[in-house]
């Protein structure tokens, strides 16, 4: 007996059985065994026309008693010698059903699709319509005995009414039936976020770990920029998952995003990126020029807006509904070769991420900014345009929060926040609970203070940073809203500056693991990652800037 999943399909003429055959192949990777495929040698099977196909099938069937599908399916077994499945896409007696039964057991599922016959009629009219020659629907029909139809709709496991359903809803009804879904209890996804004001570093923990991955998924906008040191040199990321380019992940852009779309194009190209690898979400905003202007006259010089029209974007998006002022990803010829189809299977991301659960495949999802410029959660007015907690970020993704295995929290020891517009007059950029300066922290850990103050700009408009000591209660916060499983502490180096040469954690400065151990009773969650310098320009003979101290990987062929 064979030992693998077979569906054979019964129904009507244009009741749906090719269809659901076609998307069992394309999406799930079953082996169609047509009944047109297997009739004589191929230049007859290429050359038959429709009368003479009937014929020879209804031939076949008297001869050999049913039989002739079930031969050829079990020839092919033997050339899918790798257990693929098989889907059957049409067996017209209740014979033929029994038949497979007895060989392939409970291994068989079988499927009946049926609809009325107006319907079935003006769907074979459509198909032919424009064929002067075209048969009618009763010649063509193999199904017509009323006592066959009823038995196979009895021996049917899945019994499916087509009137008002197309072929991806049956899709996911006989799916459903076969167990092809992964279970909700499935955990594959890691989600990394800041859980301070941004900029805590989390471009290069991202590209660390990049390597690891399947699948990465990038939510936010262009207002916030992610850069990355490698070997390859050191690029700022506002589109693409950080480190795209030194990988060879998949790529998502979730519903989420706000795209800058001259900036995204230059992405793409800068990083070699193609359309085998990257996938646009066809709901994601695009950004248009009013969007930058409108933010560059009302929020850029009071809370020191990065002015990229991502806020601007998302607001004009809720506004415009009704509206054609929108413009979608969908909608921009550019991105056509990277932007699913509305209404296809596999048209959005929520259908990608799920073919990564059914393959098992490792997810990474990249967070924006920092929990405390939540607009939710952040002191407001003096935050972002969205929440940047893990469940904001998998709200813009289409990601379960069952599916999250680890949830990563970067963290500075001295958080910043970008320099107040009018300097220490007039709007603030938001409130630091301990400021200092870069010249203390400079002294406080033995670093150079010109060079720290050179460092500190921020990634998308090169603008000053203001910094403060760690606020311990911020950070519980953070701790609250995201539940970590793992900390990561970056800027090692502003505890002690002898902590830039270490590469294993005893080698760290002593207050720094004790400032390690307090993160860890705080959060009750480990400090997995510590990086112990960020250089604009490494060393390509040693870029160990991370002392990884996690218990765990994300590699899917490690499990």
């Amino acid at each position: 007996m064979e030992t693998r999943q077979i569906v054979v399909i019964s129904g009507k003429t244009c009741s749906g059985k090719s269809g659901l055959a076609r998307l069992l192949e394309k999406e799930f990777g079953f082996a169609v065994v047509s009944n047109r495929r297997f009739i004589d040698d191929p230049q007859w099977r290429l050359w038959m026309e429709q009368p003479e196909m009937l014929d020879r099938r209804r031939e076949l069937d008297n001869v050999d008693f049913d039989q002739w599908m079930l031969r050829e399916t079990r020839a092919m077994c033997q050339e899918e010698e790798n257990g693929r499945p098989l889907v059957v896409d049409h067996l017209d007696t209740l014979a033929q059903v029994l038949q497979f039964r007895q060989v392939f057991g409970a291994d068989l599922v079988h499927v009946h699709l049926y609809a009325s016959d107006p319907t079935l009629q003006e769907r074979y009219a459509k198909q032919v319509e424009g064929n002067p020659d075209a048969l009618p629907y009763d010649d063509i029909n193999q199904l017509r005995d009323d006592a066959e139809i009823q038995a196979l709709k009895d021996d049917a496991d899945v019994r499916v009414y087509t009137e008002r359903s197309d072929s991806n809803d049956t899709l996911v009804r006989v799916a459903a039936r076969l167990h092809l879904y992964t279970p909700p209890e499935i955990r594959c996804v890691d989600v990394l976020i800041g859980g301070q004001y941004g900029s805590e570093g989390k471009g290069n923990i991202v590209a660390y770990l990049a390597r690891e991955y399947d699948v990465m998924i990038r939510v936010g906008g262009p207002n916030a920029g992610h850069t990355v040191a490698s070997a390859a040199g050191t690029f700022t990321y506002h589109h693409l998952p950080s480190g795209s380019r030194d990988v060879t992940a998949r790529l998502l852009l979730g519903p989420g995003m706000t795209i800058f779309l001259p900036g995204l194009l230059k992405e793409i190209s800068a990083c070699g990126i193609g359309p085998d690898r990257l996938f646009i979400d066809p709901q994601a905003t695009i950004i248009e020029d009013a969007d930058r202007d409108a933010e560059q006259v009302h929020l850029v010089s009071t809370i020191a807006s990065t002015g990229s029209g991502s806020g601007a974007a998302a607001a004009r998006r809720i506004l415009s509904r009704g509206k054609t002022t929108i413009r979608l990803a969908k909608d921009v010829d550019e991105l056509r070769p990277y932007v699913g189809t509305p209404g296809s299977y596999h048209g959005y991301t929520s259908d990608r991420l799920e073919e990564a659960y059914r393959s098992g495949q490792s997810i990474l999802l990249e967070g924006t900014q920092g929990s405390g410029l939540s607009i939710f959660h952040g002191d407001y007015p003096y935050v972002t345009s969205r929440d940047t907690n893990v469940a904001g970020c998998l709200a813009e993704a289409g990601i379960s929060p069952s599916r999250v295995r680890k949830i990563l929290m970067v963290i500075r020891p001295m958080p910043i926040r970008v320099g107040d517009p009018d300097g220490s007059e007039g709007h603030i950029s938001g409130r630091l609970k301990h400021p200092t300066t870069f010249n203390d922290i400079a002294q406080f850990a033995g670093l150079e203070a010109e060079a720290l103050n050179a460092a500190e700009k921020t990634s998308t408009t090169n603008r000053n940073r203001k910094v403060g000591w760690f606020e311990g209660d911020q950070f519980r916060k953070a701790c609250a809203l995201n539940a970590p499983t793992d900390i990561v502490l970056t800027f090692a180096d502003y505890l002690k500056a002898t902590n830039r040469n270490a590469r294993r954690f005893e080698q760290l400065d002593p207050d720094t693991i004790k400032f390690v151990e307090e993160l860890e009773r705080v959060s009750q969650a480990p400090v997995s990652l510590i990086n112990t310098r960020f250089t604009r320009d490494p060393d390509p003979s040693d870029l160990r800037s991370l002392i990884d101290r996690r218990n765990w990987t994300a590699r899917s062929d490690r499990r």
